[in-house]
């Protein structure tokens, strides 16, 4: 699963469950993705950030990521 995927599904989970704010924190695509495919999620997360195709900010607790 690539990381768009993964981000669209938690996203779409959260309005299906009605949690706001909708944003994928980045330890719930740690979760999805496993640990085995954690490095080449993370990878493919700093390309997309890097091609500015997501964005990335701090919440208290993790980061949330955006698609953009």
């Amino acid at each position: 699963m690539t990381a768009i995927e993964i981000i669209n599904q938690i996203e779409e989970d959260k309005k299906r469950r009605g949690i706001e704010p909708h944003h994928a924190l980045l330890h719930e695509i740690n979760r999805v993705a496993g640990q085995e495919h954690w490095d080449s999620v993370r990878n493919e997360l700093e390309g997309l950030q890097r091609d500015k195709k997501i964005q990335v900010g701090d919440t208290i607790n993790s980061q949330y990521i955006k698609i953009l």
